[in-house]
């Protein structure tokens, strides 16, 4: 398998991990980690198309993510979810 090859298919794997996280900030991140590498991979075989998406997921889940690490910190310690 080619290297490009692999940068998508650890893309969608992560990206598949994610849906079967039920911590948040654990979901963002894989999907987060899963996004940029598919956005790596739409760039490598040439698909503008594919790269803006995912370029644009990557950019909102790296917002989620950081608001969700922002309100976890700012709740007090044993609040419930």
């Amino acid at each position: 398998m080619e290297h490009t090859m692999v940068i998508g298919v650890l893309g969608l794997l992560l990206v598949f991990t994610s849906f079967i996280v039920r911590n948040w900030v654990w979901l963002y991140s894989f999907n987060l980690s899963g996004a940029v590498l598919l956005t790596i991979y739409a760039y490598m075989i040439g698909d503008p198309i594919f790269t803006i998406v995912e370029a644009g997921i990557s950019a909102f889940l790296s917002y989620r993510l950081v608001s969700e690490i922002r309100s976890r910190r700012a709740r007090p310690p044993g609040a419930k979810v």
